[in-house]
């Protein structure tokens, strides 16, 4: 009789639990960011959308369904889903059992309702009105202890390693569970504490662009650097070039924040300071790129056999895509048009659904069958979901580049105030509904990714211990 494939994995437990917990939870956020955000981008067609009653009116208001839209994607999604991925991976990695399983478990749990609890206070209208740092103090002090439990967890788990060398994406994970505590400990800074004006808002900016491309960002590309040479059945192609944007984001990127101040209330030496590091980032991010374009070299064919490497590949694209974007529009002349339209909408979606959620839904893909030993349900579901995902965002991305251009050069021409105002905003009328049916794909797209991860771990067909998917869990 065949071994079954839970025994046969029973060598290098990886705390399976905990990281179903993370990933079953990140999956409810995904799908409820989904549903705000789609939420907003009706009401910006109708604003009467969804105000029967005054306690719709006051929970849905933008200043309260915004923020959480946004907290729960970045906090919620996505947060969650890499703390699952590092879970899994760093006992892989480190051929080594999870440090404590317990632990993992209470930091899994801990994590789940401190944001629920955190996010419904947004909703209620209880919230700093710092972007992206909306919790109150109270939550924040629960997101660093879960942080500080994890880069516990996982360090001992690599003290207790079997091997030897450590691969690239440990250098990636590791640190971005440092700088993530650092950076959420210096924007959630309450604002009587980090002074008034423009340097509360260097803290701020600082805490904004570095959530993405401290902890966002360097967990993505770590996750990337796991998952390719297993998708694609070729060794990385140069460890040097992985290590050198390492050390070229861990250089650059925390320098990046007053790029969103230019042409505001800063001096002209702190935009310069903003400016000439987010140009240096087109060195990590080729880097990426060449190791991915090196390592697919004489394999492309497998992408249309893989659904998972589609996903990674794509967005590994709309990754490199967002980092040429982002230097473009923090020089002076082009920040100047496109600061405060819905440019930055599109901008903003970019890196975090068109780039990582990619990554994320390769990693969830790739992971599930080895921790709930069971095959993906429907391979067609998950090429829906692909296709859905990024026509959806191609939709979305364009509607609002291409408003935000149209609005940046109309405000220019002197169309800020009054009827011509008015007049500019009825024209991008088109571009918002755009932008709606491109969040319904996506959110399409999403609903039938949660139904195949729920067929998969109830119906899913069972792992064997000969299946030649456990030759490829190390």
């Amino acid at each position: 009789m065949a071994q079954s494939a839970t025994t046969a994995l029973s060598a290098y437990p990886k705390g399976s639990a905990t990281v179903k917990f993370f990933f079953y939870f990140s999956l409810f956020y995904l799908l409820l960011s989904m549903v705000m955000g789609l939420i907003v981008a009706l009401k910006s067609v109708n604003p009467d959308f969804l105000t029967g009653s005054r306690f719709l009116q006051e929970i849905l208001s933008y200043g309260r369904l915004r923020p959480t839209h946004v907290n729960t994607a970045v906090i919620g999604w996505q947060t969650t889903a890499f703390l699952g991925i590092m879970f899994y991976g760093v006992p892989v990695l480190a051929k080594a059992p999870l440090y404590s399983e317990k632990m993992g478990m209470f930091t899994a749990v801990y994590w789940n309702l401190n944001y629920i609890i955190g996010a419904a206070s947004i909703l209620s209208g209880y919230q700093t009105g710092v972007e992206y740092a909306e919790m109150p103090l109270l939550f924040d002090i629960g997101v660093v202890i879960c942080v500080v439990l994890t880069f516990w967890n996982l360090f001992q788990t690599l003290v207790r390693r079997n091997e030897r060398m450590l691969y690239v994406s440990i250098w990636y994970w590791m640190a971005s569970i440092m700088f993530l505590g650092i950076v959420y400990i210096i924007g959630n800074i309450p604002a009587g504490w980090a002074g008034s004006g423009a340097a509360q808002m260097g803290y701020y900016y600082f805490y904004m662009h570095n959530i993405i491309g401290l902890w966002i960002t360097v967990v993505g590309v770590g996750t990337l650097y796991y998952l390719l040479p297993k998708l694609s059945d070729r060794p990385i192609y140069s460890h040097k070039l992985s290590l050198i944007g390492f050390w070229t984001i861990a250089a650059f990127y925390v320098w990046n924040g007053p790029h969103h101040l230019i042409n505001g209330p800063i001096p002209v030496w702190l935009m310069k300071a903003g400016i000439i590091p987010s140009l240096l980032l087109l060195i990590p991010v080729w880097s990426v790129l060449a190791n991915v374009i090196g390592t697919m070299k004489g394999v492309w064919y497998k992408v249309s056999q893989n659904a998972p490497l589609k996903f990674l590949l794509t967005g590994a694209l709309f990754y490199g895509l967002a980092c040429i974007q982002g230097p473009f529009q923090s020089l002076m002349g082009p920040h100047a048009i496109l600061h405060f339209t819905y440019w930055t909408v599109g901008h903003a979606h970019m890196p975090l659904f068109g780039g990582f959620s990619l990554i994320q839904f390769a990693a969830i893909y790739y992971i599930l069958p080895r921790i709930a030993y069971r095959h993906i349900y429907s391979r067609p579901l998950m090429n829906w979901h692909y296709w859905l995902s990024v026509l959806g965002f191609i939709i979305f991305g364009f509607a609002m580049w291409t408003a935000g251009i149209i609005q940046g050069f109309e405000w220019m021409d002197g169309k800020q105030l009054g009827a011509s105002f008015v007049e500019m905003m009825q024209s991008l009328h088109i571009f918002l509904i755009s932008r709606a049916v491109g969040g319904s794909l996506m959110f399409l797209g999403q609903i039938i990714f949660v139904w195949n991860v729920y067929k998969t771990v109830k119906s899913g067909r069972l792992i064997e211990a000969d299946d030649p998917i456990l030759r490829k869990t190390s």
